[in-house]
Order: C-alpha cells, then sequence, then structure tokens
C-alpha cells in the first residue's frame, strides 16, 4: 500500500474514533477508551471494503495469493470487534445501570448496520437518561418499532418544596401499573435522585416478568416515587408524582413534578 493510501487509512480511522468518542469524554473517560478501540477496528472494516486491496489502490491487479491474505486480515478484523462487542455486553450484563455503555453499545451496532440491536441498545440507554440525535432519529422508523412495541417518554423533576427534602442519595423509581391489571408494575425505572431532572422512557425492556410487559396493555398509570430506603413502595414523606390513565399506543410525552 502507498504512503498516501497509509495515511489516509490512519487519518479515516482516527476521525470516526473521534465520532464516537468525544461526545462520552466529558462524561466519561474510561467509556471513552472504550468506544476508540471498538471503533478503530469496525471503521477499518468499512475502510478496507472501500479502498478495497493494496493492489487494487495502486491500480494493480489482485493475485490469486494475495486474496486468501485479504480475507484472512477482514476476517481477524471481524473477530477483534465481535470479541469487543462481547466484553461490552458482560459488563452490561453484570451492571445494566450504566447508560454510557448502552449508549456506546447502541452506537457501536449502529455502525455495523445491525440495526435492531442498535435501537435496542439504545432504548435502554435512553430510559437511563442518555440522548443521541441520530439513534434518537431513527425511533420511528419501521425497524424501530419492531425493536419496541411499547414506550412512554417523559421528563420527572422535583418541585421547589421537594427540592429542600430530597437528598441526591435518594432513589427515584418510575414505573407504571397497568389499568385493571395485575398490582405489579409492567415496567419499572430506578434511578438515583442526583439524575434529577431526567427524561425516562419506559418500555417492554423493563418489566419485571415476560408475562406482563408495557405492550401488553392498553392503559397505565405512571407513577415516580422517591425513596430513602431503597424499597420502592416506601415513599419520603409521601413524595411522588402521577399520571392520569394514558393508553400506551398514544406515545404520549408526560411531564411529571414530585410533589
Amino acid at each position: 500500500m502507498s504512503a498516501v493510501l497509509w495515511v489516509a487509512t490512519l487519518v479515516m480511522a482516527l476521525v470516526a474514533a473521534s465520532f464516537v468518542a468525544l461526545p462520552l469524554v466529558r462524561d466519561s473517560r474510561r467509556a471513552g477508551l472504550v468506544a476508540i478501540a471498538i471503533a478503530l477496528p469496525v471503521f477499518s472494516v468499512g475502510l478496507y471494503g472501500f479502498v478495497g486491496s493494496p493492489q487494487a489502490a495502486n491500480n494493480e491487479p489482485s493475485t490469486d495469493a494475495a486474496r486468501p491474505e485479504v480475507a484472512q486480515a477482514q476476517s481477524k478484523t471481524v473477530r477483534s470487534v465481535a470479541s469487543m462487542l462481547h466484553g461490552l455486553e458482560a459488563r452490561l450484563e453484570e451492571d445494566p445501570s450504566d447508560s454510557k455503555s448502552w449508549l456506546l453499545l447502541a452506537r457501536s451496532y449502529k455502525h455495523l448496520n445491525r440495526m435492531p440491536e442498535a435501537l435496542g441498545a439504545y432504548e435502554r440507554a435512553a430510559s437511563l437518561g442518555e440522548y443521541d440525535e441520530d439513534l434518537a432519529a431513527l425511533s420511528g422508523s419501521p425497524v424501530a418499532k419492531e425493536s419496541s412495541a411499547a414506550q412512554i417518554f417523559g421528563k420527572l423533576r422535583l418541585s421547589e418544596r421537594s427540592k429542600g427534602i430530597v437528598l441526591p442519595t435518594d432513589t427515584v423509581f418510575i414505573f407504571a401499573r397497568a389499568v385493571g391489571g395485575p398490582p405489579m408494575p409492567v415496567a419499572v425505572l430506578q434511578r438515583p435522585a442526583s439524575d434529577l431532572p431526567l427524561d425516562f422512557i419506559l418500555a417492554d425492556s423493563q418489566a419485571i416478568s415476560s408475562e406482563a410487559k408495557l405492550s401488553d396493555y392498553e392503559q397505565v398509570v405512571v407513577t415516580a416515587r422517591v425513596s430513602r430506603s431503597g424499597i420502592a413502595t416506601d415513599a419520603l414523606q409521601g413524595l411522588q408524582a402521577k399520571s392520569d390513565a394514558i393508553v400506551v399506543a398514544e406515545n404520549r410525552h408526560l411531564n411529571l413534578i414530585i410533589e
């Protein structure tokens, strides 16, 4: 490969890495480093597919001997990417509340054109307060609707009175109960009070049981509650917010204020 092409390859790979990593650098150096580790091989695969083999870059015909080497290099890179994604997925199994890792996983899937997985991961990231303009724009696409059958969006904040009571170490529970359904919530989100005010999403992925999901019911009531003990049923001084009965299919945006 010519020196010019090597330089172009390096520059494009670094630009691609920064595209994924920079949005996360301010909040998490660890997440940024992981993003770079994932983005470099991901974009190397795409770049290699674009420029072709070294012989093609120099306008030289490929030889039969070179083709196995090309296939082997591509296969090795793809295996490396798969291994990194597997490691990220394993970390999320240990700590599913890691919002930055969910967002990183969603972006990585998107760059690999694995859109159902990307939208599913972004749904989890968004429910934990993360936002990505490109992924959010895809939420209205057919593949997004297949990825998540039901979603309730909202913003939660504290009233002026409750701000003087709630501590950053308290816990906020946001959950949906089916109207006329079982007492068990059909979707639950737990966040530290230090994250308030926050944007949230309730979806099927947050169901306590696979037999009672948000998409299984037509109407639900959404409740947000502050707990100091960390127990969802223990509302701190009765601090909570509750919506009216809402139709799940309407995809309403809720504005809840904990009083």
